[in-house]
């Protein structure tokens, strides 16, 4: 390298360090181990006292929050409010710790950047007592942001995070719910896909029962984890404005994957999703205006079938305690009833243990898939206290039905001749063992 070059790479060198040294040597100025009151509160009121808050970003429109039985966003735009997301920014400053105290006075506000805030957060308590906190610049080291509270002339730090948590905009302050029904007061659940409509609808137990496209037998847990992704649809968040304005025109080239509609004490809003090319999903939604991004969860809770929400089970006793259990199978019979929590056969005590063994499977007996009848001549009959599930054979294929349903179900053999295996071995208890006699001397 030439002498000319190396000296001014050494002198640009050495201008840099300085440059660091001074950095560093006027943040550590306050950087000792803070005492006992080196990081005092900035804010201190009672969250449930908070009914305004106005976050009010620099070179951004205003953002009003109030609150009334709960969070509602009044401007920029007049919205629903995500509960949790407004919860968090009321309780940030509820209790506001500074990261340190730097000085008792600020002499010059604006080489913290407070003269024009980076960000200003009014509070409005329920008094009507209004609280005004100012961000200014970050720390020459990005860990903490400068602030200060109106009226107060001390001038704090606070860390990084807690001005991420005030720092939010409209978008992510808005209820993301695209269907925003309460499931305490859901009444119906219509879905439709590839032409298909199946609907939802409760009975007398509150339980899910499907009413088309003909009354079936449902599987509630299927039917309330439709519930649960229809209200857990959120649309997805952007800032990105010029994103955001393709979404329509995404939305009506995309493929219709399913719709809804859910009915609660408010009345029945709906919901469409469409899946473009790239397996993007997006959906408009009767309760919010617009069309939005959505997730793949969302979209897939739709593409179920009949069949998807049927339930499977034959017996409906769950864990419920028979006291009758009967087995017809292959000419035998295998009848069991419980007399004081003990296990009788033809009067008999038997091994309640095994009983529970046929208890068990009988409970497990389930569809393979769906029949659009039961043919054959009866192979078997299982009943467990008043239900009764009748097995007929035709071929190489069993079928099962309740006798209280004509929906027909295919049976896996295997699980058959379990039963009967399970039955036939059921015994009395072991007789206990007698003492041996002792041995005469």
């Amino acid at each position: 390298m030439e002498p000319k070059r190396l000296m001014l790479a050494a002198l640009a060198l050495v201008a840099l360090s300085g440059a660091l040294w001074w950095s560093n040597k006027e943040e550590a100025k306050g950087e000792k181990k803070p005492g006992p009151d080196d990081a005092p509160k900035i804010l201190e009121i009672a969250q449930d006292q908070i009914v305004k808050i106005e976050l009010k970003r620099l070179g951004a429109e205003p953002v009003l929050l109030e609150k009334s039985a709960s969070w509602a966003l009044k401007a920029p735009k007049a919205l629903g409010a995500d509960q949790d997301a407004a919860a968090a920014v009321a309780s940030a400053l509820a209790v506001l710790s500074s990261d340190r105290l730097v000085a008792d006075k600020i002499d010059n506000a604006d080489a913290y950047g407070l003269n024009q805030p980076m960000m200003t957060v009014i509070v409005t308590r329920k008094d009507g007592k209004t609280h005004t906190l100012q961000l200014g610049s970050d720390t020459p080291s990005g860990s903490a942001t400068y602030a200060r509270v109106e009226g107060d002339p001390k001038l704090y730090t606070v860390a990084t995070f807690t001005k991420t948590s005030l720092d939010k905009t409209w978008r992510d302050l808005r209820d993301k719910r695209l269907l925003p029904f309460d499931g305490e007061k859901l009444t119906r659940v219509e879905t439709t896909a590839k032409g298909t409509t199946i609907e939802f609808g409760k009975n007398n137990a509150n339980n899910w029962t499907m009413l088309k496209p003909k009354a079936l037998r449902t599987d509630n847990f299927a039917a309330e984890e439709l519930v649960r992704k229809l209200k857990e649809a959120k649309m997805e968040v952007t800032n990105d404005v010029e994103e955001e304005g393709k979404w329509p025109a995404k939305f009506a080239a995309a493929a219709v994957v399913g719709a809804a509609k859910v009915t609660d004490q408010k009345g029945t809003m709906s919901i469409e999703i469409r899946k473009d090319k790239d397996n993007a999903y997006f959906a408009k939604s009767s309760a919010v205006e617009g069309i939005f991004k959505t997730t793949q969860e969302a979209g897939e809770a739709l593409g179920k079938g009949v069949d998807d929400y049927r339930n499977k089970k034959l017996f409906e006793f769950g864990f419920t305690e028979p006291d009758r259990v009967e087995v017809k199978q292959d000419g035998a019979v295998y009848s069991f009833s419980k007399v004081s929590n003990d296990w009788k056969k033809d009067g008999k005590s038997v091994e309640p243990g095994q009983i529970q063994q046929v208890i068990d499977k009988l409970r497990d007996l389930a569809a393979t898939k769906f029949a659009d009848a039961a043919t054959g001549a009866v192979y078997a009959e299982y009943s467990v206290k008043a239900e009764k599930v009748v097995v007929t054979k035709q071929g190489e294929t069993f079928y099962g039905k309740r006798a209280d349903s004509n929906e027909a179900a295919v049976l896996d053999a295997s699980a058959l001749t379990e039963i009967k295996t399970l039955a036939a071995a059921v015994k009395e208890p072991a007789a206990s063992a007698k003492p041996e006699e002792k041995k005469k001397k």
